[in-house]
């Protein structure tokens, strides 16, 4: 395209370089926004934790690649850029907060990885825009009474519920066929409901040595890979969950259909997305509703009795009970983000926290969860106090008593919030 061409969609506008050709005497909106995405692909180079996805051309890109700058000056360049953005509050107030607030996630991440530390509050607010809140108590008890209803109450209730989930955990041989197959039901729920682009793919594969218990990268395209670790045991149920998150109608879908609206967006900033940002709350947070927009309860048991038991080789008695404490035990985790704020401010050392997520949150990898707070630190908040909000935006969308096609509509509009 000729520099007097005019750019009709964002891929192409970002495939225009910087040389000033046709540049106007003032900096657009949008030529701030493809400096922003330059700055985010950098950090992503220097810290790959730090970006999640970028899907423009790799040409705009490509000198970064090579020679990334250094920390201190991408965190300089986001600190002059926001204020240049911050002056254009007359042309889009919504869409300059955004970007002056993803500028100060790349400042707030830069320091981070540099060696500043804040309170765990202070930095969930510099990434994502919100802290946890106090905990219910009362309602926690609760649940874990619920849960005790069903797993018995004879003895502590952090061991009673390990033993009633290992009557329905994956033997290690079996976890790939169940994991496909979770993947293909949650597929096959999804398309009913949502178009997605022809010949989207996910890519199944099993790694050890995680912090993590699965990740999804999103490669452009349509196409994403999941890794799921095998050091982590998990349950027919949690097979399903993981499934849905990380790939129908989680993080896959999502990543796919922001991808495919890039034509028709004409915002440049929505070709990247940084990990520690208020996009990462939205996208975390619908992505732990997932499972449950995918499947209403009965459903959910029927899928799992049918064509996930038999996978696994385990008997499908109890089917009902396994799903309803796993829903409660999905509840239990807004514990995580207290415990990991107590951990990180050094009020609760290792142990004591890993003691307090297994009692209190029936964690089963509490060791390794608390190593993933070492790494990824206020994360925490994106599913557990975001799952909470998303959960009720979602409920008061749909009502008490959702139809399928209202629960999905709903479901789109809180993925597609940006």
């Amino acid at each position: 395209m000729s520099c007097g061409g005019a750019a009709t969609t964002v891929l192409a506008v970002l495939a225009l370089t910087m040389t000033g050709c046709g540049r106007p005497p003032q900096p657009s909106l949008d030529e701030m926004a493809r400096r922003y995405v330059r700055l985010a692909v950098a950090l992503g180079e220097r810290d790959p934790d730090s970006l999640d996805f970028y899907v423009g051309p790799a040409g705009f890109v490509a000198d970064l690649r090579r020679d990334p700058p250094a920390l201190p000056a991408i965190k300089r360049d986001a600190e002059g850029l926001s204020v240049e953005v911050s002056r254009q509050t007359s042309i889009d107030a919504n869409r300059v907060r955004a970007l002056v607030a993803d500028l100060a996630a790349i400042t707030a991440r830069v320091d981070l990885l540099t060696g500043t530390r804040q309170s765990y509050d202070a930095e969930s607010a510099a990434f994502f825009g919100v802290a946890p809140g106090p905990t219910d108590e009362q309602a926690l008890a609760r649940i874990r009474s619920q849960i005790a209803d069903i797993v018995g109450r004879d003895g502590r209730l952090a061991d009673r519920y390990s033993t009633f989930a290992a009557r329905f955990t994956i033997p290690p041989d079996r976890l790939p066929s169940v994991i496909s197959a979770a993947v293909d039901e949650c597929r096959r729920t999804t398309v009913a409901h949502l178009a997605l682009p022809p010949g989207d793919d996910v890519r199944l594969e099993f790694v050890r040595d995680k912090p993590w218990a699965a990740f999804s990268r999103y490669l452009g395209g349509a196409r994403s890979v999941i890794q799921i670790n095998t050091d982590f045991q998990l349950t027919i149920d949690q097979a399903l969950q993981v499934a849905c998150h990380e790939a129908y109608p989680g993080h896959h879908t999502r990543n796919t259909l922001i991808a495919s609206s890039l034509a028709d967006d004409r915002r440049p900033e929505r070709a990247v997305q940084l990990m520690f940002s208020r996009e990462a709350l939205t996208s975390e947070a619908t992505a732990m509703l997932a499972v449950d927009v995918a499947f209403p309860p009965a459903e959910r048991v029927r899928v799992e009795r049918e064509r996930l038991f038999p996978l696994a080789g385990l008997h499908s008695s109890g089917a009902e009970q396994h799903v309803a404490v796993e829903r409660l035990v999905s509840d239990l985790q807004v514990v995580q983000a207290g415990v990991a704020r107590r951990y990180l401010n050094g009020d609760l050392e290792f142990a004591r926290a890993v003691s307090a997520l297994e009692e209190q949150a029936l964690v089963p990898h509490a060791e390794a969860l608390i190593k993933y707070v070492n790494q990824y630190r206020s994360y925490v908040t994106t599913y557990t106090t975001a799952r909470a909000l998303a959960a009720a935006r979602q409920a008061a969308c749909t009502g008490p008593e959702p139809r399928d096609d209202v629960r999905w509509r709903c479901f789109v509009r809180e993925i597609l919030a940006r």
